[in-house]
């Protein structure tokens, strides 16, 4: 139940965040978002990026922003196989975009 009289929900809401567990918490993020990154390229290499573009029940602008943000992640890795890839479901989301 909620306490209008605890003085440490103060800190916790509105203090400096602890460094040791920020620095968890960002190492909890990374890790996340790459099997994240790496499930959906998956996805998106078992399925061809054409049948992707067209099937994900996303809008074209919304599955443009996945895949742009999925290009920038494996650039930042030099991956870039996968960069070609994915750079070929571009066209095919701006075509629909017309």
């Amino acid at each position: 139940m909620f306490n209008d009289d605890d003085e440490d929900e103060d800190d916790f809401l509105f203090g400096d965040p602890d460094p040791v567990n920020q620095s968890l918490l960002e190492e909890l993020y990374q890790k996340e978002l790459e099997k994240s990154m790496k499930f959906a390229y998956t996805m998106i290499e078992q399925m061809g990026i054409e049948i992707w573009s067209q099937s994900v029940p996303y809008g074209s602008d919304r599955k443009l922003r996945i895949l742009e943000n999925m290009i920038h992640w494996y650039e930042q890795r030099e991956e870039y196989e996968k960069c070609a890839v994915l750079v070929k479901g571009i066209p095919l989301l701006k075509d629909v975009n017309k």
